[in-house]
């Protein structure tokens, strides 16, 4: 079952269906409010941008998303002809300008991300920020209250690594001055718990 629902994610139509299924537009719709929270104009840069799901939620803003997928890049810029996809894994080197954008998302990545790959990544960010820009990161994490049902299912996941709150904010802490984080039980309808951290250069 879990391998099935892991092909059925490799492809946009699938992990658009999975998406609306457990509940995730409502998540992200949590996410812009209460986290994200853009305003118009402002300059976006996603790191692991998948289809573009988050893209609906937001205000009208200068987006450019990144991700190795080359069918989700295709079913993304379909989607959304206003914004910039770019079929690749962002680097130091592939990073569209420095202290240009206001907001860096990487919803759902660090956890697929060892940790030297996960510092690269919040490197990039911050090279990408403006000076006060933040970044919004979103994973399943591991705390001593969850449910059973919620540690069966990320053991699960396709992400090989998740970890405790105090690892995910020792990675940021090692890049950005000021880091905040929050643990959520109540984002999917699945069982599931994330850390959401907002990292500010």
């Amino acid at each position: 079952m879990i391998e099935t629902i892991r092909s059925v994610l490799a492809v946009p139509w699938g992990y658009q269906f999975f998406f609306n299924v457990i509940g995730a537009r409502e998540r992200s719709r949590i996410l812009v409010r209460e986290y994200i929270q853009p305003r118009q104009g402002d300059r976006i840069l996603e790191i692991g941008c998948g289809p573009g799901t988050i893209i609906p939620f937001l205000p009208k803003t200068e987006y450019v998303g990144f991700d190795a997928s080359p069918v989700y890049i295709k079913r993304a810029r379909n989607r959304f002809p206003d914004g910039k996809f770019v079929c690749e894994r962002v680097s130091q080197y592939t990073l569209p300008q420095r202290e240009y954008f206001d907001i860096v998302l990487a919803l759902g990545i660090v956890h697929h991300l060892a940790d030297e790959e996960a510092l690269q990544l919040f490197r990039i960010a911050y090279a990408g920020l403006k000076p006060r820009g933040k970044v919004v990161t979103l994973d399943g994490v591991w705390t001593k209250h969850q449910s059973r049902a919620s540690r069966y299912i990320q053991a699960r996941d396709r992400g090989h690594f998740i970890r405790e709150e105090k690892a995910y904010i020792s990675l940021a802490q090692e890049v950005f001055p000021t880091v905040r984080s929050s643990i959520r039980h109540d984002l999917l309808r699945i069982p599931y718990t994330h850390i959401i951290m907002e990292c500010v250069r």
